[in-house]
């Protein structure tokens, strides 16, 4: 298996939690190789994915996201600053359009992290906050 390498890592404070991309990038698996976006899709031409998120630490500037293959990683992450390894897999729904050769899809996803206290050692339950996944795909001829 293939997965899509995240970009843009940088390192974070000590009171910041992990999110979904951040517990992916520092996983390292046996069976899958991290590569970029285009070497993992080489079939797709553009690909726009608008994600609009509702929940907790989201703002009306922060609301909706797009991506491109530009700024396309395996996770999109949560808002909720309470949350850990908060976000969703995009990779996956983007594996399943291109095996099917969708062109269209959209979704709804709950986010996959949890509440916890700062230095998480207590997990208060599962974060709330959800996303909305619209993704548009064009293939190479």
């Amino acid at each position: 298996m293939i997965v899509v390498k995240e970009k843009g890592v940088t390192s974070m404070p000590a009171n910041k939690r992990d999110k979904a991309s951040d517990v992916f990038n520092s996983t390292d698996y046996a069976f899958c190789s991290k590569v970029s976006f285009s070497e993992a899709f080489p079939q797709i031409k553009n690909i726009r994915v608008e994600v609009e998120e509702d929940g907790e630490g989201v703002y009306e500037l922060s609301k909706k996201q797009v991506y491109s293959k530009e700024n396309m990683g395996e996770f999109i992450n949560c808002s909720n600053s309470r949350c850990y390894n908060g976000g969703f897999n995009i990779g996956s729904i983007i594996r399943n359009m291109v095996e099917s050769k969708r062109t269209e899809f959209e979704t709804d996803r709950r986010c996959q992290g949890y509440e916890g206290s700062p230095k998480g050692k207590k997990r208060y339950g599962p974060c709330f906050n959800s996303f909305h996944i619209k993704v548009q795909i064009t293939y190479n001829e």
